[in-house]
C-alpha cells in the first residue's frame, strides 16, 4: 500500500553538492559563547547541507513503476491512492544516502550548538534523527538539550516518541506543548477540518474551539486503531502530522517541489512518506521522474461516525468504513501494515457494578493472519482510555495457529467500549471488533445483550453452562442456534416475565423489494416467539437459554429482537444475524 505523490508540474533540478561541515560531539551540545555570525553562518550552511542533502538523495531514489490507474483522491498538484495490501517492505536504501544524511546531521547538531534556540535547526535535526532510525538520540535532544520555545521543543519530543512508538510519551509531549501555547495558536494545532466529512464536518464546523477539541478528543480515543497497542496514537497521530508540516514549511523536500497550501492539506490528512522511489519518463520524453510516497502500511479510515462519538455505549460495526480508498483521511499505523474486519461476536453481562464481556472470534478466512502466531486480546475502555485488557498468546502448533477462540474480561465499568483484537505482531498484522457497552439502567428492569450459542435442547438457566459453546460469528450456517441472556431488576412485585422473541429481515436489496412488489417472489419470512416466565432469580438476575429454530428462514440479514415485560416495565435487546 502506498501514499504517491505525482505532480502535474514538474520542477527542474540541479544537484549541486556542497561540502558538508563535519562536526562531531554529542548532539546539540549548547555553546553560548558563539558570535551572533558566527551562529548565523552555522544556520546557513546548515540549511545549504540540507537542501544539498535533498537533491542528493532525489537522484538516487529507488526506481519502481507507479503503476497504472487514476487517483483515489486529487489535493492541489498531488495523486494520492491507497495501494492495496501486497505492498512489500521497502527496499534497502542506498548506502550513499545514509552517509549523506549522517553528515547533515551532524551539521545540524553543530548548529544546534551554535544556534540552540533556533526553531528550524531544532526541527531538522529532530526531523533527521528520526528518518535514521535514531528517534531516542531525538527525543533526548527535543527534551534535554533544544532551546527554542517550550511548546516547540515539547511538540518534538513528541514527534519523536510517536515515531518510536512511544505512545504514551507521545502524548505526554504533546500535552505539554498544547500547554505552553496561546488559546488561538492551541486551536489550529487540533483543528481537524480537513479530516471530516458529510454529519462530523457539520457538527464540527458548528461548534467554538472548546468544543471541537473535545470533539476530537473523543474521536480519536473510540477511533484508536488497536486499544492492545494504545488508545491516544490516533491522537499524537494528528499532532506529530502537524508537527512534521510545520518542520517542513521552510526547508527542501525529498519530492523536490515547493511548499504550498496542498503539501500542507496532504499531510494532514494522510500523513508523511516513510520511504520514497521514483518513476523514469519515456525514453525522449521531456518530463523530469515522478516521485512517490509510499506509507508504512495500508492506510485506513479509523474516525468513527458521529453516533459513535455522540453515543459510546450504542457502538455498532457499521460505525466505521475502515477500507475506503476515497475516504478524507488515512492513517497507517506503524505496528500494523493492514487492519481488517473481524467476524466475531461480543456479549456483556452485569455483575454489579462490572460489566462482564465475553467474546468470542473466528478469522479462519483471513488471510494476514492464518498460519501466524497471534495475541488475542479483550480490550475494555472508558471516555477516559483503557480500563482493562484480558490476553490471550495463540501459539503455532502442529495444526497451525489458532484462528478462532474465546476470551473474557470483567471492569468496574458503567459504560465504555469493548475492542476484540487478534495480532500477528511480528508480520504487523491484525483484526478488530469492537462495540459499546451500554450504561445500565437506572430503575426498572434490564436486558443483556443477546448471546448466540450452538444450539442444545438442554434447559439453560446459567451464562457457564453456555460460555464455551458461544458461536464465534454472527454469519450462520446452522440453522438451530441457542440464543441465551439475562434479566436485571427483577422484583418480588414483578410478577411474570413476559418474553417476546422475534426475527425479522432488515437490509433488504433493492432487487427483492421490487420483485415481492410485483409478486415474482414470497415476501421475507420471520420468526416470532412468545412465551410467560416465572422470575427465579439467583443473585438478583434471571438467566434464560432458549433454542431457536431457524430452518424456514430464506438466506439473508435478520434482526434478532428480545423483549421481556413485567409489572415494572419492558427492555429490550437485539443482535444482527445473517443467515446463509
Amino acid at each position: 500500500m502506498i501514499t504517491a505523490f505525482f505532480f502535474a508540474t514538474r520542477a527542474v533540478f540541479t544537484a549541486t553538492l556542497l561540502q558538508v561541515p563535519t562536526a562531531t560531539g554529542s548532539i546539540a551540545q549548547a555553546d553560548l559563547r558563539r558570535s551572533a555570525p558566527d551562529s548565523a553562518h552555522r544556520v546557513g550552511d546548515a540549511r545549504s547541507a540540507q537542501s544539498s542533502f535533498e537533491s542528493f538523495r532525489r537522484l538516487r531514489l529507488p526506481i519502481q513503476d507507479r503503476g497504472g490507474g487514476p487517483c483515489d483522491v486529487r489535493v492541489g498538484r498531488y495523486c494520492y491512492w491507497r495501494g492495496d495490501d501486497d505492498e512489500g517492505d521497502p527496499p534497502d536504501e542506498d548506502r550513499r544516502i545514509r552517509e549523506r544524511r549522517d553528515e547533515l546531521i551532524r551539521t545540524l547538531d553543530d548548529a544546534a550548538s551554535a544556534a540552540p534556540g533556533d526553531r528550524w535547526v531544532a526541527g531538522q535535526l529532530v526531523r533527521y534523527l528520526v528518518e535514521a532510525g535514531r528517534a531516542d538520540d531525538a527525543r533526548a535532544y527535543a527534551s534535554r538539550d533544544c532551546a527554542a520555545s517550550v511548546d516547540w521543543c515539547a511538540a518534538l519530543a513528541g514527534y519523536a516518541a510517536h515515531a518510536a512508538r512511544a505512545y504514551a510519551a507521545a502524548d505526554s509531549g504533546f500535552e505539554r506543548a498544547l500547554n505552553a501555547m496561546e488559546p488561538g495558536e492551541r486551536c489550529r494545532w487540533l483543528d481537524v477540518s480537513d479530516l471530516l466529512d458529510g454529519e462530523s464536518a457539520k457538527r464540527y464546523e458548528a461548534l467554538d474551539c472548546p468544543g471541537r477539541e473535545r470533539f476530537f478528543r473523543r474521536a480519536a480515543l473510540v477511533g484508536a486503531p488497536l486499544y492492545s497497542v494504545s488508545t491516544t496514537d490516533l491522537f499524537t497521530e494528528h499532532l506529530a502530522r502537524v508537527t512534521r508540516s510545520r518542520i517542513a514549511e521552510q526547508s527542501a523536500s525529498p519530492d523536490g517541489v515547493s511548499w504550498g497550501d496542498d503539501v500542507k492539506e496532504l499531510m494532514t490528512r494522510y500523513g508523511w512518506p516513510r520511504w520514497y522511489s521514483r518513476s523514469l519518463p519515456a525514453m525522449g520524453s521531456q518530463l523530469e521522474p515522478s516521485i512517490t510516497g509510499h506509507d508504512a502500511g495500508m492506510p485506513y479510515d479509523f474516525f468513527p461516525r458521529v453516533h459513535a462519538i455522540d453515543h459510546l455505549g450504542h457502538i455498532a460495526d457499521d460505525d466505521w468504513k475502515l477500507e475506503d480508498p476515497r475516504a478524507t483521511t488515512g492513517y497507517a499505523p506503524a505496528y500494523a501494515r493492514t487492519v481488517h474486519d473481524l467476524p466475531g461476536q461480543i456479549a456483556t453481562f452485569r455483575r454489579g457494578d462490572s460489566a462482564l464481556v465475553v467474546a468470542a472470534w473466528d478469522a479462519r478466512k483471513d488471510t494476514t493472519l492464518i498460519g501466524r502466531e497471534l495475541e488475542a486480546t479483550l480490550n475494555i475502555a472508558s471516555d477516559s482510555g483503557l480500563v482493562t485488557r484480558t490476553t490471550r498468546r495463540l501459539p503455532i502448533g502442529e495444526h497451525g495457529a489458532l484462528t478462532r477462540g474465546s476470551i473474557v474480561a470483567i471492569a468496574a465499568i458503567d459504560s465504555g467500549i469493548a475492542s476484540l483484537e487478534v495480532v500477528a505482531a511480528n508480520e504487523r498484522r491484525a483484526a478488530r471488533r469492537r462495540i459499546g457497552i451500554p450504561a445500565r439502567a437506572r430503575g426498572g428492569i434490564a436486558l443483556s445483550d443477546v448471546m448466540l450459542y450452538r444450539g442444545s435442547a438442554e434447559a439453560v438457566t446459567e451464562l457457564d453452562q453456555v460460555r464455551d459453546s458461544m458461536l464465534t460469528s454472527t454469519l450462520l450456517d446452522d440453522r438451530v442456534v441457542g440464543a441465551y441472556w439475562e434479566v436485571y431488576g427483577l422484583s418480588a412485585a414483578s410478577g411474570p416475565v413476559k418474553f417476546a422473541l422475534s426475527v425479522e429481515p432488515f437490509d433488504i436489496g433493492w432487487t427483492r423489494r421490487l420483485a415481492q412488489r410485483v409478486g415474482l417472489t414470497d415476501p421475507a419470512t420471520g420468526l416470532r416467539l412468545q412465551w410467560d416466565d416465572a422470575p427465579r432469580t439467583v443473585n438478583g438476575i434471571l438467566s434464560r437459554g432458549v433454542r431457536v429454530d431457524l430452518s424456514r428462514l430464506r438466506g439473508g440479514k435478520y434482526r434478532l429482537t428480545l423483549t421481556a415485560t413485567t409489572r415494572d416495565g419492558s427492555a429490550t435487546s437485539s443482535r444482527n444475524i445473517e443467515v446463509r
